[in-house]
């Protein structure tokens, strides 16, 4: 017998032209749904926690739109809450701010043109989805059969 048909013991796939079958992901969701279900009972997820898995999921809820952050300032309003040195603390800001200008800006500027090329592009797929969901034919209801073309 050759070594090649011999099976490995070390723990490595096996060499040679067969490859492995694909995983078997029904069984896989199976096993993960069973553990889940066996961790609910025994109360392994506080109660909260699984209150907010039944809530519906908006990631954007209240967040202001996109181009709202497109532009990038290289310099923010400073100021100071020390009462006796906070006029020096401010200038000593301004100061380094002037000095670090030439450097800071033209980034500040390259990222303000990253943002709006993306967030052109973003909406740009955000029509392009809108139209494919409209040329899409309606999904049908949970237990009926689609139809067959005619």
């Amino acid at each position: 017998m050759s070594e090649q048909a011999l099976p490995r013991t070390d723990g490595a796939p096996p060499t040679g032209d067969t490859e492995p079958p694909p995983p078997d992901v029904e069984a896989i969701v199976g096993e993960l749904q069973a553990e889940v279900l066996r961790k609910r009972a025994a109360g392994a997820y506080p109660t909260d926690l699984l209150e907010r898995l039944h809530t519906e999921f908006h990631p954007d809820e209240g967040l202001e739109p996109p181009e709202v952050r497109v532009l990038v300032e290289s310099a923010r309003p400073l100021r100071s809450d020390r009462p006796v040195v906070g006029g020096t603390i401010v200038f000593g800001k301004r100061l380094v701010r002037r000095l670090l200008a030439w450097y800071v800006a033209p980034i500040a500027q390259d990222q303000t043109r990253f943002n709006l090329a993306i967030l052109r592009e973003l909406r740009a797929l955000e029509e392009r989805v809108a139209r494919l969901e409209e040329r899409r034919p309606p999904e049908p209801e949970k237990g009926t059969r689609p139809r067959a073309p005619r």
